[in-house]
């Protein structure tokens, strides 16, 4: 996974949900979280921040993509 779209669509795909259920989970709307996953532009801090405290995301991860 080499953009931060590919690994928020990966934490979507492991908690099976849609679009429309994860988008509500972390505060954004299902066209943004489609514009997200497509990587039409990267997350605000706010979104990441969500995904961190919902998911228990490590930053490292989700920002470089290192573990």
């Amino acid at each position: 996974m080499h953009s931060i779209g590919e690994r928020i669509k990966h934490i979507r795909k492991t908690h099976d949900l849609n679009q429309v259920a994860f988008a509500q989970m972390i505060g954004i709307s299902q066209g943004t979280l489609s514009d997200l996953e497509s990587n039409k532009f990267n997350p605000s801090v706010e979104t990441m921040i969500q995904l961190h405290h919902k998911f228990s995301i490590d930053m490292n991860w989700l920002i470089l993509g290192r573990k």
